[in-house]
C-alpha cells in the first residue's frame, strides 16, 4: 500500500498570530467608540440641551407674555367694571339730596340702597362722605364696625376726589382692617354756589373692592401673578405671603439678589438672582426653583403686573434633548463599533480561511510530491520487475555472442599456429561485431534501468518505439511475436521524457505479448501519426481483447487480469499517470476487428527546445 506521511500542521500557530493581529485591529474601533462615548456623548448632550433650552425658553417667554397680557386684561376689566358705580351714584339725585339734607329717613333709605348695590357687586364697602370727609351713609351701616360717622378726610382718595373729581387708592382699611382698592367720585350739588370755604363739591361717593375673586381665579393658573403700586408694594397676588411685600428695589433682579426693605414695616419679597436678568430663584420647601420674570405696566394707572413662570419645563426639555442626543451618539457609536467589529470579524475569518487554504495547498503539494516520489519508486520497481522478466531472454542474447566470441578466439589461435593471419583478422572482426552487439544490449538495459529526471522536453516518439522494441526483442522472438510498425519518415517530436515514455511502451508491448500467449496468431501493430496539435501513438494486439466489465477499471491500481504471481496490477496505472504527467492521455478499447487497442495522445513539439 502507498503510505502518505502528513507534513507538520502549523494552522494553530497561524490562528494564534491572526488572533493577536485581530485583537490589535479590534483595539482601534474600541478606542474610537470609547472616545465617542467619553467625549461625544457629553458634547452632544450639552449642545442639544443648550439648543433645546434656548428654544424652550423662547417658547416659554412667548407663552408667558400671552398669559401676562391675559392677566392684565382681567385686572383692567375688573377695575373698569367697578369704576362706573361711583360715577353713576355721584350723579344720583338721592345722594345729592342726602348731602344737602341728611335726614334720618334719607340716611336709612340710602343705607339700604348702598347695601343692596354692594351685595350685588360683592364689594367690600360702598359709602357716601360729605364735604368734610365724614361718612353719612354706608353699605355696612348695620355691621360692626360701621363706616357711618367715621371721618376719612385724611385718605388720599378723598383728597384727590375733592381736588380733581376722582381718586384711586389701595390701602388697608383703618376701621375694617381689610385691604381694598378705593375708587372715589366727587358729588356736585345742583344750583349750588361756592361757599365761603371755597368747596366745590357736596361730598364723595367711595367704592371699596377687594380682589379675592380675581386672586382666586389667578390661583388656577401655573404662573405666580402679582400687582405692585408705584412704590413697588404688592397688593394683589395669588401667592399667600407675598401681599404687602415690597419688590426688590431694582427690577430686573440682579446681584446682589437681596435688597434692603423699602420701609422698616414692609418686608421685601424673598427673590434671588436666577442666573439672568429675567430669572428669579425661589426657595420652596427644601428645593430652589427658577422662574421666568415678566412685567407689564397697567394702562391708566401707576400699577405694574408681574408674572413668574416656572422654568422646570425648560430644564425638562433640555434634559430630555440632552439624553436623547447622548443616546443617539451612543447608539451611533455602538452601531459603528458593531459594524467595524463585524468587518474585522469578516477580515479575520477570511484571513483564517486564506491561511487554511494556503496550508491545505502546502499539505496537498507535499502529499503530491510524496506521491510523485512514491510513484517514481513504483515506476522504478516496475522497470526492475520488467528487467527481471526480461533477464532470461537477455541472458540468452548475451550468452550466444559470448559463445561465438569463445569459438572465434579458439579458431584464431589455431589459425595463428597455421600461419593464416588473414583468417585471424576476419575472426577478430567478428569478435568486435559481437562485442558491439553485447554493448548495445547492456546500453539499452542501462538506459531503461536509470531513474527518470522528471524534466519534460521534446522527445522523438519513433526513437522511443525503437528503443522499447530493442529491449523486448529477445522476449518477442522467444514468444514468436511479430511486430509491425507504421512510423512517419520525419521525426515527430512530443512533450515528454524519453526514459518514462520507453517505460510506457515497454509496458504496453509487454502486456500485449502476455495477452497473446494462448493465441495462435501473435501480432503487434504500432502506429504513430500526427493529428493537428497532437501525436497519436497506438499499440494494437491480436489477442482476445479486454472484457467489457474490466474496461472501466483497467487503469485502477492493483487491478490485474493475469494469474497470481505474474504481476501486481500497477503497470497500466503507472503508465496512465506518466502519460497524464506529460499532459496527454492514455485510453484502452477493443478494436472492432479484435484485440486490444491502447491509444496514447501527446502534445506535439516543433523543436528540441
Amino acid at each position: 500500500m502507498v503510505r502518505i506521511v502528513p507534513t507538520r500542521w502549523t494552522f494553530s500557530q497561524s490562528r494564534d498570530w491572526l488572533s493577536r493581529r485581530a485583537s490589535a485591529l479590534f483595539a482601534r474601533p474600541r478606542r474610537v467608540m470609547l472616545a465617542v462615548l467619553v467625549v461625544g456623548m457629553p458634547l452632544a448632550a450639552a449642545v442639544a440641551a443648550g439648543l433645546a433650552a434656548d428654544n424652550a425658553s423662547e417658547s416659554l417667554r412667548e407663552q408667558g407674555a400671552a398669559q401676562l397680557s391675559l392677566y392684565e386684561s382681567n385686572l383692567r376689566t375688573e377695575l373698569e367694571r367697578h369704576a362706573a358705580v361711583p360715577m353713576v351714584l355721584a350723579r344720583d339725585q338721592e345722594v345729592a339730596d342726602l348731602l344737602r339734607d341728611p335726614s334720618p329717613e334719607r340716611v336709612d333709605r340710602l343705607n339700604r340702597k348702598l347695601e343692596a348695590i354692594a351685595a350685588t357687586l360683592k364689594a367690600s364697602a360702598l359709602y357716601v362722605m360729605n364735604g368734610t370727609g365724614t361718612t353719612v351713609a354706608a353699605s355696612n351701616w348695620n355691621a360692626a364696625p360701621s363706616f357711618v360717622g367715621q371721618n376719612f378726610s385724611y385718605r388720599p382718595y378723598f383728597q384727590s376726589a375733592m381736588e380733581r373729581g376722582e381718586g384711586h387708592h389701595f390701602a388697608l382699611g383703618t376701621t375694617s382692617l381689610v385691604p381694598g382698592y378705593y375708587t372715589a367720585q366727587r358729588v356736585v350739588a345742583e344750583n349750588r354756589t361756592e361757599d365761603r370755604t371755597g368747596d366745590r363739591g357736596a361730598g364723595v361717593v367711595v367704592l371699596k373692592v377687594g380682589f379675592q375673586e380675581l386672586e382666586r381665579a389667578w390661583s388656577h393658573g401655573r404662573e405666580k401673578v402679582l400687582v405692585s403700586d408705584r412704590d413697588g408694594v404688592v397688593f394683589i397676588t395669588n401667592v399667600e405671603g407675598w401681599r404687602y411685600n415690597a419688590l426688590p428695589r431694582r427690577l430686573p433682579v440682579t446681584l446682589p439678589a437681596a435688597s434692603p426693605p423699602a420701609t422698616e414695616e414692609i418686608p421685601t419679597l424673598p427673590w434671588a438672582f436666577g442666573g439672568a436678568s429675567d430669572r428669579i430663584t425661589l426657595r420652596e420647601g427644601n428645593a430652589e426653583r427658577r422662574y421666568l420674570l415678566q412685567s407689564a405696566a397697567v394702562p391708566g394707572g401707576d400699577w405694574t403686573i408681574h408674572a413668574l413662570t416656572s422654568l422646570a419645563p425648560v430644564a425638562t426639555r433640555a434634559q430630555q434633548a440632552g439624553l436623547l442626543a447622548a443616546a443617539v451618539v451612543a447608539l451611533a457609536a455602538l452601531t459603528g463599533h458593531a459594524l467595524a467589529q463585524r468587518r474585522l470579524n469578516l477580515v479575520e475569518r477570511l484571513a483564517l480561511q486564506e491561511e487554511a487554504r494556503a496550508e491545505l495547498e502546502r499539505r496537498v503539494a507535499a502529499a503530491t510530491a510524496e506521491l510523485r516520489a512514491t510513484e517514481n519508486e513504483l515506476t522504478q520497481a516496475a522497470k526492475l520487475a520488467a528487467l527481471g522478466q526480461m533477464s532470461a531472454a537477455m541472458a540468452h542474447e548475451i550468452n550466444q555472442p559470448l559463445a561465438a566470441i569463445r569459438s572465434f578466439a579458439d579458431n584464431a589461435v589455431v589459425l595463428l599456429e597455421r600461419g593464416r593471419p588473414d583468417a585471424v583478422r576476419d575472426n577478430l572482426a567478428e569478435i568486435a561485431d559481437l562485442t558491439d552487439r553485447m554493448a548495445a544490449i547492456t546500453r539499452s538495459l542501462k538506459g531503461f534501468a536509470r531513474r527518470a529526471s522528471g524534466t519534460l522536453g521534446a522527445v522523438s516518439a519513433a526513437a522511443a518505439v525503437g528503443q522499447a522494441l530493442a529491449l523486448l526483442e529477445a522476449r518477442l522472438r522467444r514468444d514468436s511475436v511479430t511486430v509491425d510498425t507504421d512510423l512517419p519518415a520525419s521525426a515527430l517530436l512530443v512533450t515528454g521524457e524519453d526514459v518514462r515514455l520507453q517505460q510506457v511502451l515497454v509496458n504496453l508491448i509487454g502486456n500485449a505479448a502476455d495477452a497473446m500467449r494462448a493465441s495462435p496468431r501473435r501480432h503487434v501493430r504500432i502506429a504513430l501519426a500526427a493529428e493537428g496539435e497532437e501525436a497519436v501513438l497506438t499499440v494494437r494486439d491480436s489477442g482476445p481483447g479486454i472484457a467489457e466489465a474490466d474496461l472501466p477499471r483497467i487503469f485502477v491500481p492493483f487491478f490485474t487480469t493475469k494469474e497470481a504471481g505474474d504481476g501486481l496490477g500497477l503497470g497500466l496505472s503507472i503508465s496512465h499517470g506518466i502519460v497524464e504527467d506529460f499532459g496527454g492521455s492514455l485510453t484502452a478499447a477493443n478494436h472492432p476487428e479484435g484485440g486490444a487497442l491502447f491509444t496514447i495522445r501527446l502534445k506535439r513539439r516543433d523543436s528540441q527546445t
